[in-house]
């Protein structure tokens, strides 16, 4: 499978997982719902830094977008929040607070590697 596709059902993914719609998704990044759907479809690639979006919101890394098995990205099927728990502008405050847990994350284990 080529990588736009393996983006493009990652992105499917976890926009499921984190119950949103692709008008919801596309309002978040600031681009129309028809480029989503193109995005999932693998019919166009996903600029980098709205790659770089869609993993702050969804709290992965840039890289678990190329996983093939997005299950398998264990840290990230687990959503404490419902977009119907949230309001509209709250996406772009969920996207980063998971940016810092996530830096907090990274930072603790790289400290507990270096002892």
């Amino acid at each position: 499978m080529d990588p736009n596709h393996i983006i493009g059902n990652n992105i499917r993914y976890f926009r499921d997982k984190l119950g949103l719609t692709q008008e919801e998704l596309a309002s978040f990044l600031s681009i129309n719902r028809e480029e989503i759907s193109y995005f999932e479809n693998g019919k166009r690639s996903v600029p980098s830094g709205l790659l770089t979006r869609l993993a702050e919101l969804f709290g992965l890394d840039e890289i678990d977008f190329y996983e093939q098995d997005s299950s398998l990205i264990a840290a990230n099927t687990a959503f404490a929040f419902r977009s119907g728990e949230l309001a509209k502008g709250d996406l772009h405050s969920l996207a980063a607070f998971r940016k810092v847990t996530n830096n907090y994350v990274k930072m603790k284990k790289l400290l507990a590697d270096g002892k």
